[in-house]
């Protein structure tokens, strides 16, 4: 699934919105526990966000995706409010960010032999990115520019939230069911409420 949730004047004041919380990914994620919350019944909302590691200069010319990922536990029950939410948000991703530079090698071994994988995809993510300042970005339709997402068998959700010049694009891979489908569906249609609908609140 890849489409556009909303324009550029909606992007722009859902990221001014979030910014003394964090910014657009801290929305996005609380958003995100809000709906799993509503759709799923799910007290708490559980996911990875990846995380750039190229945290030295002596790693800025080289080509790679640097990225680990951190685990991300959200009481979204618990929140009354949507600023709650983010404050929670907020929270989370500041204490496990340092996760992500651990080597998932490491964190299977430690995970020892009990853990066993059931899909080719280890765990949900939500990743978020800003492609606004990649050289050329303002040409991306132009370009016919978009995002790879690879075809999985496995029975996780993955969502990429691709901040661009004409605002916020979504895309995913999702089990192939017509449950995940619908639930994907729903999920899409309230993200794109709430991210239009709570600056204006």
């Amino acid at each position: 699934m890849r489409k556009m949730l909303v324009g550029a004047e909606d992007a722009a004041a859902f990221e001014e919105y979030c910014r003394p919380f964090g910014g657009s990914l801290v929305g996005v994620l609380a958003a995100t526990s809000l709906i799993v919350h509503e759709i799923g019944d799910r007290p708490v909302y559980r996911t990875v966000v990846p995380f750039h590691t190229r945290r030295t200069s002596q790693w800025m010319d080289s080509v790679g995706w640097y990225v680990g990922g951190a685990p991300l536990e959200i009481p979204a029950a618990q929140a009354p409010d949507f600023p709650s939410l983010l404050r929670m948000v907020s929270t989370a991703l500041r204490a496990g960010r340092p996760l992500s530079r651990m080597p998932i090698a490491r964190v299977l071994r430690l995970l020892g032999s009990d853990f066993r994988p059931t899909s080719p995809d280890l765990y949900s993510i939500v990743s978020f990115v800003d492609a606004r300042g990649i050289p050329g970005s303002e040409r991306r339709a132009e370009l016919k520019a978009y995002g790879l997402v690879r075809v999985s068998y496995g029975d996780q959700v993955c969502a990429w939230i691709n901040r661009l010049h004409e605002g916020l694009q979504f895309a995913s891979r999702y089990p192939g069911t017509d449950i995940a489908y619908k639930n994907m569906r729903l999920y899409v249609e309230r993200l794109r409420e709430l991210i239009v609908g709570v600056p204006r609140r």
